[in-house]
């Protein structure tokens, strides 16, 4: 997810750098996902698929993410009905190379009720801001110094793990989805024989031929600001692309695997 959801942005320690912080296992990629209940649950259905989305060009880079899911909550449902809710959620950012600047635009669906949001920021060592215009109102928001957009809080968290660095990842970014907001993203590597998530790459896994053999961390990610869903758990392979993850979302606890991966080519910049 991508998502996903919402969802998925990133990273600090590395944050007092600055948003020009780039990691030499960061690869443009997009990912395709199946969602699904992570457990049988009695009491609710489930299909969906998301997808996540990182490139870069000679002038910016992108980040996009779309999460589709039909929730049947009906004891015993093997299938999705009319009665179904549906829920729909898009999110796409255009950032500078240089990492001073943002825009990005959000599209979350619940059944019959739409709601968007644009959202412009300034970025970098100094403290920046965030003006959004949503459905109903606009907002404005003080972002602290180091406060990275997505692509760019990518490239820092896979660099921190490249580079072993002791404890926990903090990142700051901005939140995109409902609160529009600077957030602290923490992120704590998993001990091997934790269970939390699965850390082998997905069963039947469409991806180049060297993907396998690109390192892999489990994750634990939260968000103390705003723990609307809890804690998340991400399956993060070196190039950037997120191969797993387990969230919660509408009371319901997901499971996102990987169906597809593909790794887009550096750009050649003059």
């Amino acid at each position: 997810m991508v998502t996903m959801r919402a969802p998925i942005l990133l990273f600090m320690t590395l944050i007092l750098m600055g948003p020009v912080a780039q990691a030499d296992g960061l690869k443009g990629s997009s990912v395709t996902y199946e969602v699904k209940l992570l457990k049988e649950d009695k009491a609710a259905y489930v299909e969906g698929q998301a997808s996540s989305t990182l490139s870069s060009s000679c002038k910016e880079r992108s980040f996009g993410e779309i999460l589709l899911l039909a929730i049947e909550r009906k004891s015993g449902a093997k299938a999705i009905s009319e009665k179904a809710e549906r829920i729909e959620e898009k999110v796409s950012a255009q950032e500078a190379l240089d990492g001073a600047t943002l825009k990005y635009q959000t599209r979350l669906r619940h059944d019959a009720r739409i709601d968007t949001a644009t959202g412009t920021a300034t970025l970098g060592t100094e403290p920046g801001q965030l003006h959004t215009v949503l459905s109903r109102y606009k907002q404005d928001s003080a972002l602290p110094a180091g406060t990275l957009a997505p692509a760019a809080a990518r490239a820092a968290l896979i660099e921190a793990l490249m580079a072993n660095k002791p404890g926990k990842i903090e990142i700051g970014a901005v939140e995109m989805y409902r609160f529009h907001k600077p957030i602290k993203q923490i992120f704590t590597r998993l001990a091997p024989e934790d269970s939390s998530i699965a850390n082998g790459l997905p069963k039947d896994l469409k991806a180049p031929k060297d993907f396998a053999a690109g390192r892999l961390w489990a994750l634990k990610r939260q968000v103390p600001e705003f723990n609307e869903f809890g804690d998340e758990f991400w399956l993060l392979h070196e190039s950037g692309a997120v191969v797993r993850q387990v969230v919660t979302r509408y009371n319901v606890k997901l499971l996102f695997e990987a169906k597809e991966v593909s790794i887009f080519p550096t750009p050649a910049c003059p």
